[in-house]
This record gives structure tokens, C-alpha cells and sequence, in this order.
């Protein structure tokens, strides 16, 4: 199903652009970065930037369009040739999600969907990355702040999901099988009211 929220597509390739019409039902296409500015300026706030408009000497999200402009927006970055550096790099300067460019439009109207709801979208490699680096950032919240109703068990299951373990090194680590693991986590999410890792590690971390 198309996005309902009116989307700005931000790309100069052509053929990009048409397919990403497809996105949404209200669709208008930029060709520069300056039409952030305007965009937020109106009111909106969804969008998907071709990360191509930049130049490795100057990258989209260190313009001053983007720096002005990205706290008010739900940006969805979109790269020809996505790696875990750039994805760490655009995500730390304020998008809400980094994607292939030619991704499945399924995969990429999904992504416009979760972003729009508040949550980020991630690859799992890039997303292990992004909780390491909350986890050397940020303080650790007192346990009762957050972990009163879980068991010990659970809690010890939180703390490594919380830090960017895998399943696998959680079960390894824990002595327990990865179906267990995701039995646990499935019972913590409930348990704190979270929907993903990341809203895990925030709050294990105090911050919501």
C-alpha cells in the first residue's frame, strides 16, 4: 500500500525518481538539497534522499540544508551502494532510516511506514553498530528504573541485546539455545512495552 503522508523524493537521476513515484500518493520531486528547507518549512516531513546528490568530498548530511533541516524531518537515505560506515555515518547526522536506493518498492514502502511511525529502519549489521555506540555513549540506567518485572534471567538477556549481541552470542554466552533467547526477548519487549532492539537499549539506558 502507498504511503498516505505526502512524500518529497530527493534525486536527480530520472529513472529513480520514476520509480520511486510509486511510494506514496502525494509525491513531489526535488532536484536540490535546499528543497528540505521548504518542505519542512510547509509543514511535512517525509522524505527519501538519494544519497548520490553529494560527493565524497562533500556528502548530502554534511550540507547546510541538511543540517538546518534534518531534526525537523523523517528522512529515509537511500544509497546505490549501501555499506555500514556511510549507514552509520547518515543515521548519527539525523536520518531515520538508510535503505538501498533500488530496493524492492515493497521494502522501501515498508520502510517509509516505520519511519513515519517514529521507529528507525536498519539493516541488522548496521543496527548491532548503532547500540554499540548508544551503549559507549550513554550511561546505564539504575536497574530498578527499568528492569523491576523482569526476571534475572530476562535481565541478563536485555543487557546483551541492549549492547548489540546477536542471538546467537546471547545463547553462547548465556548457555542457552537461540529459540530461548528469542523467548526471552519476545516476553521483555512485552514486559517494557518496546517493539525493537533499539527502544530496548534506550531504555535500558534510561533515556525513554
Amino acid at each position: 500500500m502507498r504511503t498516505q503522508e505526502p512524500l518529497l523524493i530527493l534525486t536527480t537521476d530520472d529513472l529513480l525518481a520514476e520509480r520511486w513515484q510509486g511510494l506514496a500518493d502525494r509525491v513531489l520531486h526535488g532536484r536540490q538539497v535546499d528543497a528540505l528547507d521548504a518542505w519542512r518549512r510547509d509543514g511535512h516531513r517525509l522524505v527519501v534522499t538519494d544519497l548520490a546528490l553529494g560527493t565524497p568530498a562533500a556528502p548530502l548530511w554534511e550540507s547546510p540544508a541538511w543540517k538546518r533541516s534534518a531534526q525537523g524531518l523523517l528522512i529515509l537515505a537511500a544509497s546505490s551502494a549501501p555499506s555500514e560506515e556511510e549507514g552509520l555515518t547518515v543515521m548519527n547526522a539525523g536520518a531515520s532510516g538508510y535503505c538501498h536506493s533500488h530496493g524492492p518498492v515493497a521494502t522501501l514502502r515498508q520502510a517509509l511506514e516505520v519511519i513515519a511511525s517514529g521507529e528507525l529502519w536498519v539493516g541488522r549489521a548496521l543496527l548491532s553498530r548503532l547500540l554499540r555506540l548508544v551503549d559507549s555513549r550513554l550511561p546505564r540506567a539504575g536497574l530498578a528504573d527499568w528492569a523491576s518485572g523482569l526476571t534475572d534471567r530476562e535481565r541478563e538477556v536485555a543487557h546483551h541485546a541492549a549492547i548489540g549481541a546477536s542471538n546467537a552470542l546471547i545463547g553462547d554466552t548465556l548457555g542457552i539455545t537461540e529459540r530461548t533467547v528469542k523467548a526471552h526477548l519476545k516476553a521483555i519487549f512485552e514486559k517494557l512495552g518496546v517493539e525493537d532492539r533499539l527502544q530496548l537499549a534506550l531504555r535500558v539506558h534510561g533515556v525513554r
